[in-house]
């Protein structure tokens, strides 16, 4: 028994390393990596007992795992922390290492003021998307404000915050306001270089947040993309396509480009048909067939609306040109919703198509003389 405590001593507690005037053998070795391992594993199962938690808070996913990440990293830090101490690295001088500054131009930065600003700026993140969800989910559906208002006042509150916390933030680094001036004045040098399009992004954001000309909720056309707009942020615009796509269009766009907003005013719109029958067809009951297409629809206003818009009006049918091949007329028609606007466009051509068959009225179809002359 003895010889074996000897052999013991000998491998694991006499055989020692020094490194910068710390004795290391291998049952520290062993002894740190087993609180190590333990931290990380008490770390886990505390993830499952904080989920379960935060579940029946009704956090959002993604906060839900910011915090978790938090949690599991700050058990890591402690583990690191204890087990450093049993690999004989004492807290006293840990703490003067991971506290001593280091010199970056006028600024003093160290391990544990800048864990300390990460952790700042993690926990404002946490908090503007915990207090967004409070907000949209049980203030603001009492307060019946629009949603454009409503999503205004959430990315104020979220850069409010995340402002704060990085303010906060600076003051562990020690990094004044009055030294942000230098940085910030090396970055607008950085702008006028190569950064003009980032600028100009946000710039546009801004403007599109206060200024609203297109809002969340909209149906767009930018180029010839038609969308509706899902987020609108500092730098770009989440649009969604009808085919579910989604697209990240930067804020310039909707600035220096046309961009038609379909439902800037509401959502009733005005949707033009054209038509051309043959020369020689009836007029008057062309005109009238068109009606009967149009009076026969749902989803098309039969009847002034002043409530919903002074534009609205009763079907309408124009006789637009005398064609080389047709007599062109336009069917106009004020309809509900402009999210229909395909749908009820393609149903009034079967119609139109349906009645002009029941009725004999000719589309006609392009046609040329050719003359041929001989020499």
């Amino acid at each position: 028994m003895n010889d074996l405590l000897e052999w013991f001593n000998r491998i694991f507690v006499d055989q020692t390393v020094s490194f910068g005037g710390i004795s290391i053998n291998l049952i520290r070795v062993i002894g740190f990596l087993a609180v190590f391992g333990a931290s990380v594993i008490i770390a886990r199962y505390l993830q499952r007992f904080w989920r379960k938690l935060f579940t029946r808070l009704t956090l959002e996913e993604q906060t839900q795992e910011r915090l978790l990440w938090l949690i599991f990293f700050c058990f890591m830090f402690v583990g690191l922390i204890v087990g450093l101490a049993i690999l004989g690295i004492e807290m006293l001088l840990m703490v003067t290492i991971l506290s001593k500054p280091i010199q970056i131009s006028n600024i003093k930065i160290s391990f544990i003021s800048l864990f300390a600003f990460f952790v700042v700026v993690m926990v404002a993140f946490i908090l503007s998307k915990y207090l967004r969800h409070v907000l949209s989910s049980r203030v603001l559906p009492r307060l019946h404000l629009a949603t454009n208002a409503q999503f205004l006042l959430l990315r104020l509150v979220h850069i409010s915050i995340v402002a704060l916390g990085i303010i906060l933030g600076f003051s562990f680094i020690s990094l004044r306001l009055t030294s942000l001036a230098v940085v910030f004045g090396g970055f607008s040098v950085g702008i006028g270089f190569g950064l003009q399009n980032i600028a100009s992004n946000l710039i546009s954001g801004v403007i599109i947040i206060f200024e609203r000309p297109i809002r969340v909720g909209d149906q767009v056309t930018v180029g010839d993309l038609y969308c509706n707009v899902r987020a609108i942020n500092m730098r770009s615009t989440l649009v969604v396509t009808p085919e579910n796509i989604a697209m990240i269009v930067p804020n310039s766009q909707f600035i220096s480009n046309p961009v038609t907003n379909w439902t800037h005013t509401g959502s009733a719109v005005r949707l033009k048909i054209g038509v051309g029958v043959a020369y020689g067809s009836d007029t008057a009951r062309v005109k009238q067939t068109l009606l009967e297409v149009a009076e026969e629809h749902p989803e098309v206003f039969k009847t002034e609306q002043p409530e919903i818009s002074p534009m609205i009006a009763p079907p309408l049918v124009r006789f637009v040109d005398f064609g080389d091949s047709s007599l062109d007329f336009e069917l106009l028609v004020w309809i509900t919703d402009v999210l229909q606007r395909a749908d009820i466009n393609s149903d009034l051509h079967f119609a139109i198509d349906e009645k002009f068959r029941e009725y004999n009225i000719t589309i006609p179809f392009p046609q040329r003389d050719v003359h041929f002359y001989q020499e």
